[in-house]
């Protein structure tokens, strides 16, 4: 046992100087969404409210920050300001903390999951650790290193209450906390803990289920009431939710973050009430007038999420250096075709294989990864959040290949289909980036 404690130390340790030593040696200045998040941060530790330009200070409603995800990481930036002044470095050595929690998280749920396979648990902190994905995205100012965390640490505390049938208050509660910071990062947790308080409802565990509710009530529904009589329109967490599904989902649209040039249009002079309900209108439109072209479209996102020419890497800090972005792109395709189809064919045998709530729960709340952001926008980051499930079950198929070959193959064949459905549909879109690079 010891030496389990040992090795997932070094392993955690040897995340953190991993993210460390990317952030640093690229030192990557933000920009886009990153830039978007640091300066509405800093304003936020100055005392100046949620504004992303600080010439909107009395005019909030003109301002972009409320149509940005969040507001969960941009707080968290805007303490780390309010701490240590406006500086990028102390965001990366954070992020790299996070990175090693997080190892340390991923160890502990899989553990919980094979409590007589500690082997399984180590494999799954190293394919964490060692992940060029989550080592890139660590070193930019982006959500993802911090949704990680938080969401790991609900997962695991979800875990604990099903393994605990009493004295689960406490655990409850700060799963609770968890799932409310996790959805002000990022709301396609509501998913997820609508599956817990689900499970909850089915057990008849009333207390856990308010107790779970307590927290993500009163952080979010703060949030919540406060944005939405600032802005004059219901808002969750960010206003962003309609305008992202009719760039998703309209005519021309390629099922990523692509903007025609009606939505673009739209999106420069309008404001953001009227560009909110423009966009529901034109969704709904498109959705009841061309339902073919739209199922189509609903087909082309999927085959972009699961297909396997979608590596991370294509980021500006790399253009200059065109053999690390090379290498990059080369890790990080190999890296996430071998997690896809390793993932995809372990989740296929626990489905089979294990009838345990725990199990049953993680192959859930899976699943919703892809359900909640296929019908958006389908980006390669936005598979992160499913990236932390395939790597628990890649670890177990990798634990069981003697017997898991068989399931590995058919897995790897059906996402080879799907690899070539997604150079069939959007063969452009790869050229350009091809082209982009070369």
């Amino acid at each position: 046992m010891r030496s389990q404690y040992r090795a997932i130390i070094f392993v955690a340790c040897l995340s953190a100087m991993l993210s460390l030593a990317y952030a640093f040696y690229y030192h990557d200045r933000p920009r886009t969404d990153a830039l978007g998040y640091d300066r509405i941060g800093w304003n936020l530790a100055q005392g100046n409210g949620y504004i992303e330009d600080v010439v909107n200070i009395d005019r909030p409603a003109e301002d972009w920050a409320i149509n940005r995800v969040g507001p969960g990481y941009q707080f968290f930036l805007a303490g780390l300001y309010f701490l240590f002044g406006h500086q990028i470095w102390v965001v990366w050595v954070a992020h790299a903390l996070l990175r090693a929690i997080s190892t340390v998280l991923i160890w502990l749920i899989t553990r919980k999951l094979f409590p007589d396979e500690s082997r399984i648990a180590l494999i799954a902190a190293w394919l964490f650790a060692l992940s060029p994905d989550f080592i890139l995205i660590s070193g930019l100012l982006l959500t993802e290193t911090l949704y990680a965390a938080v969401m790991l640490a609900a997962l695991l505390g979800v875990l604990v209450v099903f393994e605990r049938q009493r004295s689960t208050k406490n655990v409850t509660l700060i799963t609770g906390f968890f799932f409310a910071i996790a959805l002000l990062v990022r709301p396609t947790t509501l998913f997820v803990l609508m599956l817990f308080c689900a499970i909850l409802v089915y057990q008849k565990r009333w207390k856990e289920l308010l107790i779970s509710l307590v927290l993500p009530i009163c952080i979010v529904g703060s949030w919540s009431v406060f944005a939405t009589l600032r802005f004059d329109r219901f808002i969750l967490t960010t206003g962003v939710g309609a305008y992202d599904l009719w760039v998703g989902n309209s005519p021309g649209a390629t099922g990523g973050f692509e903007k025609t040039p009606e939505v673009q249009e739209a999106r420069n002079t309008m404001s953001h009430k009227d560009l909110d309900a423009y966009s529901k209108k034109k969704y709904w439109e498109f959705l009841v007038t061309q339902p073919f072209e739209f199922t189509v479209l609903q087909v082309r996102k999927t085959i972009l999420y699961f297909s396997l020419a979608r590596p991370g890497g294509y980021w500006p800090h790399l253009y200059a250096r065109a053999l690390e972005l090379y290498a990059t792109l080369a890790a990080s395709a190999l890296w996430s075709s071998v997690l896809f189809v390793l993932g995809i064919a372990g989740a296929w045998m626990l489905v089979w294989e294990r009838q345990d709530l725990a199990t049953r729960f993680l192959l859930g709340a899976a699943l919703l990864q892809p359900v909640s952001v296929i019908p958006l926008i389908v980006e390669t980051r936005y598979r992160y959040p499913f990236f932390l499930f395939l790597i628990i079950f890649a670890a177990y198929a990798l634990t069981h290949i003697s017997r898991s070959r068989r399931i590995v193959l058919c897995a790897a064949v059906v996402l080879g289909a799907v690899t070539l459905g997604d150079f069939t549909f959007h063969m452009s879109d790869i050229l350009e980036k091809m082209y982009r690079i070369f």
